[in-house]
């Protein structure tokens, strides 16, 4: 037995254990192998030149020597996640070794990871794959399986995220082709979100347990097999402690690429995805700082003023420079197209930035935003650039598996990347490809065929309130809990055929896009403005508020001083996902303001409570939501119970559909 460790702690404190262990079982403690070396490095050993024994030297060139001669027929580990992101004017050779960067006679690794995904369209989603434990799950199957060839086994404990996430496709189908046996076992464990599951670690990450096993006989296909473990820490090792390979499991079919948990034969799978729908999604802006995102403007207005006020050596520190964003940065301009931008550092106490905009900061939440590039790590240029009275920013989860309430929700302006539910990825799909509304984030030849098939006119307007009619409300969530929960992925639609119920659902559509975008778009003829709700203001807010509290038997809403009502307990329970919406909303606006701080700028404040306007919209937009989910759950019943188009009768997005548009 063989052990690497890279980092000196564990490696000491494993020395010590291991030898502990040796000793209470009788055994000469020279049996211990634990080496102080990058396992995944593959590089000859070198010879020291120094005249005194160097023992870390030493153990390098040990390991070396048994990367190089010896065959490991079992790996096993409980690798590092850590996705690496390079920093703007980072030079530096990356993490990976072989894997990433090959050996002498051997190509880097990865490639056998990223060709498959190409081949299959998905190369946009290979930066996901340089991850450590994509690495680690690598190199391992290349010493058990493949140096020299022959069997062997692997067993890895990682993040789950290889079992559906379409960026770890490329995991998927190194294992179907590496072992004749693979199990999994699922062991759950998300924190965040929707569907939060005590973890076996104390991590937020879910986690999985895979076993690959390659016999070394000819066979024409691998078998794969899947358990999942339910309930908390203790049971799920309590299960572990009695499990064995005979463990009753479940066939997971499929090759390649495919998703490594079973699916179940329900009929919703039957159905195009919303990515089959509108095949652009994108991920919403980052700014990797918080003080640019602010609840009013003359906030952000006050902010920039007081960092390009001090002198440029202090403006660093105010900025938090990030590898991409410093006060020496020149980014092209966000919001049109021009020179590149002056550096922070050398901006007058005069200039301006280029502009402070509504900003979709979570579901239910707008904000505003400095729109600058010069304060914006990845702010999406694409997203800016299509932005117009016309464009609808719809956001969803499709790499996690989504929860209760709607499990689709929209935005007028340019949303964060973690709009939906506090958190998110390339889950963003405008409705248009284009500012002037011309070229619709649809699959070429869609529209027609759901022409032809229903028999009524449609255009993009019409069939996003379709969607919505279906999707943003809790009906579809309740109703289909159980498929949700199966799987991360893009959420399955039922297309009627029926014109008249495809008409009433944009009916309903319309009218909950209305809500939901302020009154911003899909006013009906002659009433641009949004009805009043029933939440009154019974007393005023005097100062600023640092708490809130809900009080149920009298349906009252507490803020500060101020105190209004009703309101009612669906209303204060209304999640996204796990985002209690109204929780959120009025966390941000508290004295002190909910989340973490990236400057000093973050400490200025808005002086005074300005928001009770804006608190009873919200309230009301959440209760006209709840009052139409019953209708919405009704018509939802009445379509998935009718005529159906199936995904396979409507056109494929291609990959050049796939990718933002050219600016």
């Amino acid at each position: 037995m063989h052990a690497f460790e890279l980092m000196l702690a564990p490696y000491t404190i494993a020395h010590l254990k291991l030898a502990l262990r040796l000793r209470d079982e009788g055994l000469p403690s020279e049996s211990a192998q634990i080496l102080l070396t990058d396992t995944l490095d593959h590089e000859p050993p070198q010879l020291s030149l120094q005249l005194m024994a160097d023992p870390v030297a030493a153990e390098g060139r040990r390991a070396s020597e048994l990367k190089q001669k010896e065959r490991f027929t079992v790996v096993i580990g409980n690798p590092p996640y850590d996705r690496e992101q390079r920093a703007e004017g980072d030079t530096g050779r990356r993490k990976g070794g072989v894997v990433r960067h090959g050996a002498a006679g051997f190509e880097p690794l990865i490639k056998d990871l990223t060709k498959p995904m190409k081949d299959a369209g998905l190369g946009l989603h290979i930066k996901n794959l340089y991850n450590d434990y994509v690495y680690f799950w690598r190199w391992a199957v290349w010493q058990a399986t493949q140096l020299p060839p022959g069997p062997g086994i692997v067993v890895f404990i990682t993040a789950s995220s290889f079992l559906d996430g379409i960026s770890m496709a490329g995991v998927r189908s190194l294992l179907r082709e590496a072992f004749d046996e693979l199990l999994i076992v699922d062991l759950g464990g998300e924190g965040r979100g929707a569907l939060i599951e005590e973890n076996v670690f104390e991590i937020r990450t879910p986690v999985a347990i895979a076993l690959g096993v390659k016999t070394g006989i000819n066979s024409t296909s691998g078998t794969a097999r899947y358990i999942r473990l339910s309930g908390d820490r203790a049971s799920k090792y309590e299960q572990l402690e009695h499990m064995s390979l005979s463990h009753e499991s479940i066939p997971i079919p499929g090759d390649g690429l495919d998703l490594l948990i079973p699916r179940s034969r329900a009929a919703y799978w039957a159905w195009p995805s919303l990515t089959h729908l509108l095949p652009w999604s994108y991920s919403g802006a980052q700014f990797k700082r918080t003080w640019p995102i602010g609840s009013t403007r003359a906030v952000l207005n006050q902010r920039w003023k007081n960092l390009v006020s001090q002198v440029p050596r202090d403006r660093a520190s105010l900025l938090r420079e990030t590898g991409f964003r410093t006060t020496r940065t020149t980014p092209l301009p966000l919001l049109g197209p021009g020179p590149h931008l002056l550096p922070i550092g050398n901006l007058d106490r005069e200039d301006n930035p280029e502009g402070i905009k509504p900003y979709g900061y979570r579901s239910f939440d707008r904000q505003w935003v400095i729109a600058d590039n010069r304060v914006a790590d990845r702010p999406r240029p694409h997203l800016w650039a299509v932005r117009s009275k016309n464009q609808l920013f719809l956001t969803t989860l499709t790499s996690a598996k989504l929860g209760r309430g709607p499990v689709l929700t929209v935005s007028p302006y340019v949303p964060d990347m973690h709009h939906f539910s506090s958190r998110g990825a390339k889950d963003v799909m405008p409705l248009y490809r284009d500012r002037a509304a011309r070229e619709p984030n649809l699959t070429q030849g869609l529209l027609e065929t759901l022409i032809e098939r229903i028999g009524t006119p449609i255009d993009p307007h019409e069939l996003v309130a379709y969607l919505h009619a279906l999707l943003g409300t809790s009906a579809f969530s309740d109703r289909f809990a159980d498929e949700l929960a199966e799987m991360a992925g893009p959420v399955h639609i039922p297309m009627t055929s029926n014109p008249d119920l495809f008409g009433r659902a944009v009916a309903l559509g319309r009218e909950l896009l209305w809500y939901h975008t302020w009154g911003e778009r899909f006013q009906p003829a002659g009433n641009p403005n949004l009805p009043e709700g029933s939440t009154l203001q019974l007393s005023a807010i005097h100062g600023y508020p640092d708490k809130f509290r809900y009080i149920p038997v009298k349906q009252i809403l507490e803020v500060g001083t101020g105190r209004f009502g009703p309101v009612s307990q669906e209303v204060w329970d209304f999640e996204v996902s796990g985002l209690k919406v109204l929780h959120s909303w009025l966390g941000y606006r508290m004295a002190k303001g909910k989340g973490r701080k990236s400057s000093p700028l973050d400490d200025i404040r808005p002086a005074r409570w300005v928001f009770t306007e804006e608190m009873l919209r919200v309230i009301t937009v959440l209760q006209h939501t709840i009052d139409v989910t019953p209708a919405a759950a009704q018509l939802l019943e009445e379509i998935v119970t009718g005529p159906l188009i199936p995904a396979a009768d409507l056109p494929t997005p291609t990959e050049a559909e796939r990718k933002p548009p050219k600016s």
